[in-house]
């Protein structure tokens, strides 16, 4: 065993040649099980082989076992990797990525809400590793002294060798993507496999990741970031037929839920005569209703928080929460904790999930109630039953003084839907993931109504306003679906006790939920003109949005600047804008303290 290794060893192109090889059909068979199986998957394909290249001619490096050593560590990575993306792909629809290795704080929690993702036909990526594995144990350990047929290179040659094919390849690689840049689609975090090849995605992800940890904010890119603010106040502003709603939400208690999964098409929907979601129906008599457009990316459910927060579009890699939770924000409960808001976060999880423990803080969070904090601990899927989650809202609500702004975190509609019987109120047979979501769905619905029946029962409704939304889709982003199609659309609903409800028709996304909210509350659209992005969803004209594939949907004049939208936002975060502009943080938090009351 140990003399076949030695021959391929002493091959100068066998280990290149092997490992160009398995890097190309592991990334093709990841192709085509991402898109589909056609002659342009193929042809697109061929793109892959520069950027392994890149990483191939570092095996010039070494010779005799290092070589092979080199072959196999290589073919591992990169194996871990592609399985990886198969199953992050059928989760969030895009390849892996380096930041969530630099997860601060992650819990099993995360684990078991993708465990759903993994296929058997997967560990093809793997297989080979095996034999590679049995070969290195079997052969002896031999150092290059010990193999006389080996012609030892000088380091000078070998050095000469590396740099001509790396740089080669690294050429013909970098001219690819910029060749692609352009290319229709390319927009779209989705493709990135398919123009980028797997090797060059993970390669280009490294490289971003790299960058923007060191990042530090240049004049121009200070100047573009104002530059893309000054332009978008005009989008703040609302249509004169809406003018009686500029303040009307100012003084009164916010409580925000944040509910999990909810998707549009549930709304006024049925099952066999039972209304799937009874109390939002009946909460959407009294409320100011919008459908928006889902914009997470791959901070999910915390990448909402960051959109309703503080009206920054999400990282284009990672997580903010994950990778920048220490960064100044502006945000929602800092401007209402100048007008004397107690403002507190309620989450039937652990307080170190999504790194929530610390970012909470830097949003202007003074308390932060987990799981570990509520009285019935009873568990279902990712976290503590929302039964559970509103009886201990009740109780923290009861604590507070008025004015308050209450952020709660719903958590028994997540994925993967598998409630357990005795909360199945609704009756739906079977067990797939379509019952189990609406099923869920439904669970929660009912516990919100107990929950806005108590607030009314105790008064603290009178003066109160409860802000309802949905974090992402559900049962369409994470599973093949019979049910309705949803197209992406997110219940946005702002509750107001008393008032006669209706719904405003205007497309927007989840970013444009804050503007709107700053206007109600009757907040001066200078105090937050340079810090919020997004649009006043009563504004005059039909709307449009930015999707995080990169689509862009409905007619605006704006379109560039509609654009480039995500890339200031992911400048803004990654560059930390809010700490390193001491001109900007001191108008936000000094200058126009009481300017909205």
């Amino acid at each position: 065993m140990n003399q076949k290794v030695d021959r391929i060893t002493a091959s100068k192109s066998a280990i290149p040649m092997m490992l160009t090889g398995i890097l190309y059909f592991k990334s093709l068979i990841l192709l085509f099980s991402l898109y589909e199986f056609s002659v342009r998957v193929l042809l697109l394909s061929f793109l892959s082989f520069a950027p392994i290249f890149v990483i191939v001619s570092f095996s010039f490096l070494f010779e005799g076992r290092k070589k092979w050593m080199y072959f196999v560590i290589v073919d591992l990575v990169f194996s871990i990797l592609f399985y990886a993306d198969l199953v992050y792909f059928r989760g969030l629809n895009q390849l892996f990525s380096i930041y969530v290795l630099f997860i601060k704080n992650l819990t099993f929690n995360f684990g078991a809400s993708t465990g759903g993702y993994f296929y058997n036909i997967d560990f093809v990526m793997l297989i080979d590793l095996i034999f590679l594995f049995y070969v290195t144990r079997r052969s002896k350990k031999l150092s290059n002294n010990q193999l006389p047929l080996i012609k030892k290179e000088s380091f000078a040659k070998k050095s000469l060798l590396f740099a001509t094919s790396f740089t080669f390849s690294f050429l013909i690689m970098i001219t690819q993507f910029f060749a692609v840049r352009q290319t229709i689609g390319m927009e779209n975090y989705e493709n990135f496999a398919l123009f980028l090849s797997p090797v060059g995605n993970h390669l280009v992800n490294v490289a971003s990741y790299v960058s923007e940890k060191v990042k530090t904010l240049s004049e121009v890119e200070h100047y573009d970031i104002k530059s893309w603010f000054a332009a978008n106040e005009k989008n703040l502003d609302a249509d004169p037929q809406y003018e009686d709603l500029y303040g009307i939400l100012k003084g009164k208690n916010i409580i925000v839920i944040h509910y999990e999964s909810l998707e549009k098409f549930v709304l006024d929907s049925s099952f066999y005569g039972k209304e799937i979601t009874p109390n939002l129906n009946k909460i959407l008599d009294s409320s100011i209703s919008f459908t928006v457009k889902e914009q997470v990316r791959e901070g999910t459910s915390s990448d909402t928080e960051l959109m309703f927060n503080t009206g920054l579009y999400p990282t284009l890699k990672g997580s903010a929460f994950m990778s920048y939770g220490e960064n100044a924000y502006f945000s929602l409960p800092k401007l209402l904790k100048q007008d004397g808001y107690e403002t507190m976060t309620i989450h039937g999880d652990e307080a170190k999930f999504w790194n929530r423990d610390v970012v909470y803080p830097n949003l202007g969070i003074d308390k932060y109630v987990d799981e570990s904090l509520f009285e019935d601990k009873r568990y279902s899927g990712l976290g503590i039953l929302d039964e559970s989650l509103f009886d201990q809202s009740l109780k923290e609500i009861k604590k507070t003084d008025s004015p308050f702004y209450s952020y709660i975190m719903t958590v028994t509609s997540h994925t993967p839907f598998n409630l357990e019987e005795e909360y199945r109120f609704l009756g739906i047979p079977g067990d797939d993931a379509d019952a189990g979501y609406l099923e869920s769905i439904h669970y929660t619905d009912h516990y919100l109504g107990e929950f806005y029946d108590s607030l009314k029962e105790k008064g603290i409704l009178e003066n109160s306003a409860i802000i309802i939304f949905g974090d992402h889709e559900g049962i369409h982003k994470y599973q093949d679906s019979n049910l309705p199609e949803n197209n992406g659309e997110i219940p946005f609903i702002v509750s107001i006790p008393g008032m006669e409800g209706f719904e405003v028709d205007q497309l927007g996304g989840q970013i444009d939920m804050l503007p709107t909210l700053l206007y109600l509350l009757g907040v001066d659209k200078e105090v937050y003109s340079e810090s919020v992005m997004g649009s006043n969803l009563l504004k005059s004209d039909p709307g449009s949005v930015i999707l995080p594939t990169g689509e862009l949907q409905g007619e605006t004049k704006d379109k560039e600047h509609l654009l480039k939208a995500s890339g200031v936002a992911n400048l803004i975060i990654t560059g930390n804008y809010f700490a390193e502009d001491p001109e900007t943080e001191g108008k936000i938090f000094d200058d126009n303290i009481g300017r909205s009351r």
